[in-house]
Formats: structure tokens, sequence, C-alpha cells
């Protein structure tokens, strides 16, 4: 007889907190419950679902190292700088400075991990664009190493990253509509980039000049060491599989969106192998 927990007790077995366990479970569908009827119509889990979930996340996260992260930061900068001085020099810019540069990396830190991903578990080579050009890059994968040399893949491929407790992948309007910019499959990322991580890359040149200021003493031994980023691999679909909305749970769109859940996302061993071969 299979093991049934209750939602409590499956929020302690997953080590997620309650508000995630939700979004993955209410509008992911990360993982299936059984609902028993009772007297307040309360949701129960199957454990051994719980546990295929659980490895299938092992499975899929990549640990982004130091190395990793500063390819992605150098590609970030490189486009900040580029796209602010051809922009007026405003102070709205600079307050935009530190998210730009999140956005920018965590995009980037999704394509590092897809291709180590698929080395680590595949053994397949995949060559990335990094490079800063004038016209919007159509494809993020431009490679695949086959018989020793690279190729290009035979289906477009983009690879679009949120944060670790976004339920959906969601797509633009333009990135659909306009048929130059689609890609034929979307892969979905979630790296765990903290907010803090240029602070945590220059610690020891913020301990140094702020050292001899009066508030030093409270917070000296609490700046976080630069740390590996864990990256979920999330899954992959075809451009099709993809639906038409204003919005989805907790936010509404400004214009038309394409999303899909990421627990339906195709993800199993099977489903990567099977992308393998497309491309």
């Amino acid at each position: 007889m299979p093991k049934i927990l209750s939602k409590k007790e499956a929020v302690e077995y997953l080590g997620l907190d309650t508000k995630t366990f939700d979004n993955y479970f209410k509008n992911a569908s990360e993982f299936p419950c059984v609902k028993r009827k009772g007297k307040f119509g309360r949701f129960y889990f199957d454990q051994d679902e719980l546990f295929k979930w659980k490895e299938s996340l092992a499975w899929r996260t990549v640990e982004l190292d130091k190395e990793d992260y500063a390819l992605c930061l150098d590609f970030a900068l490189a486009q900040h700088f580029r796209n602010y001085v051809q922009s007026d020099f405003g102070t709205g810019r600079q307050r935009e400075f530190g998210q730009k540069i999140t956005n920018w990396v965590k995009g980037q830190l999704g394509e590092v991990a897809v291709r180590k991903f698929f080395k680590r578990e595949f053994n397949l080579d995949v060559e990335l664009d990094f490079d800063i050009r004038d016209k919007i890059v159509l494809q993020d994968i431009t490679g695949i190493k086959d018989n020793g040399k690279m190729r290009t893949p035979k289906v477009g491929v983009g690879i679009k990253s949120s944060k670790p407790k976004s339920a959906f992948l969601v797509i633009g309007e333009n990135e659909m509509t306009i048929k130059e910019r689609r890609s034929d499959i979307y892969i979905y990322c979630r790296p765990d980039i903290p907010d803090d991580h240029l602070l945590r890359l220059t610690k020891e040149e913020v301990n140094e000049a702020v050292k001899n200021k009066p508030h030093y003493s409270k917070y000296k031994d609490l700046i976080p060491d630069f740390t590996n980023i864990p990256c979920e691999v999330v899954g992959w679909c075809h451009y099709s599989d993809l639906r038409k909305v204003n919005g989805i749970p907790g936010l509404d769109f400004e214009g038309i969106r394409y999303v899909k859940e990421s627990g339906l996302l195709r993800k199993s061993k099977k489903d990567w192998k099977n992308l393998i071969k497309q491309l």
C-alpha cells in the first residue's frame, strides 16, 4: 500500500516552504495529489510520487561554479555598457543596474546549465552564442558536436530562465507571432541566483572599503561568501505546446503571453533523449 502524506507532511518531506509547495502543486502541476473526502476536503499526497519528483529534480539540477558565473557576468556587463553608452545618462538607468545585471546573468546561467546538463548526462557537446550582436540572436544553441565537428542544430532552441519558484515558462507575444524570432523548442531553467550575488563576488573589496566605518561591526560576519549556484533544467516543450493567455495566477500581463506549466514540460530521461535526436 502506498504511504499517503498530509500536506504538512508532504511539505516537510520535500523540504519546501508552504508557499512554494502550493505554487508548484496548484499552479505548476509539479506533483499529483489524492483528494480524500473529509470534513475540510483536504489534499493528500502519495509519498512514492513525491520521491520520484525529488529524484527527478536532483537529476536535472546542475551546479554552476564561479567560472560559469563570471562568464555570464561578463556577458551581462558587456550588454549593459553597450546599451548604456548608446542611451541617455539618466538616474533611472543607474537605479536599474542591479536588476538588469541580475536578469541578464540569470538568462545566461540557464544556457550554461543546459550545456553542462547535456554534457554530463548525454555526453553531448553544444555551442552557445555569447557574442554581443546588433541584432537579436534568434536561437540560443548555435552548434551541435557531431563526429568531432560542430554543425548547425536541425531545430531552433530557445532557453528561458526564471526564479526557482516560478511555475510557468512564459514566452512573449512577438517571439511567438514573428516566425523569424520563434524557436521550435523551448527549454526552461530555474537558476537559484541570490539577490546579493554581486556583493558576494566583491566581498573582499566591500570589507576593505567599510572596515573603519561606524556600523561595520554589526554586519562584518554576515556578508556571505560566493557559493555555487544550483540551476534546475526544468524541462522542454515544442512551441505548439504553449497556450495563449492574458495572465497567470497572481499576475495579469500587459498584452498576450504564451505559457506552459513547469510540471507539464517534458523532463524524463526519455524526453531529453528524444530532444537530442531532434537536434
